[in-house]
Parts: C-alpha cells; structure tokens; sequence
C-alpha cells in the first residue's frame, strides 16, 4: 500500500466516524463572543467617522481663517520727503 493510498483510507476513516459532540453551552458563548465583536466593530466604526469628520471641519475652519489661496498683502512703502 502507497503513501497516498493510506492517506485517502485515514480520511474515509475519518468521514465514516460520527462527528464527536458539542458541548451545549458552545452555542451562547459563540452568540455572547459575536455580538461583543460586532458592539466593538461599530463602536470602532462610529469613532472612525468621528475622527474623519471633526478633521474635516478643522480643515474647513483653518482655511476660511486663513485663506491660503488668498496672495499676501504687499506693505507700502511710505513717501519719500526731503529730496
């Protein structure tokens, strides 16, 4: 008998067994553990949104006060006397 010969009777072996049982109380903690994850994953979303919005509004404030776009003030130079 090959290698792979008893490799394919371990695995009928192993799909002729019957699955061992599950413990009853697996079901609920998986329900608790998954919708801990899911409280978290939309607590991280919403904080996500809320960073993301407050830069934006910071962005939008710092350049109405600023006005980058806007070309700097040249000084004028006062009059000349005396010449």
């Amino acid at each position: 008998m090959s290698g792979e010969d008893r490799r394919k009777e371990h695995v009928r072996r192993l799909l002729d067994t019957p699955p061992p049982p599950v413990p009853p109380e697996l079901l609920a903690e998986a329900v608790r553990r998954g919708e801990r994850l899911r409280r978290l994953r939309a607590g991280a979303l919403r904080l996500l949104w809320a960073t993301a919005t407050a830069a934006v509004a910071g962005g939008v404030v710092w350049l109405v006060l600023t006005r980058p776009w806007a070309a700097a003030e040249v000084p004028v130079t006062p009059p000349l006397t005396g010449w």
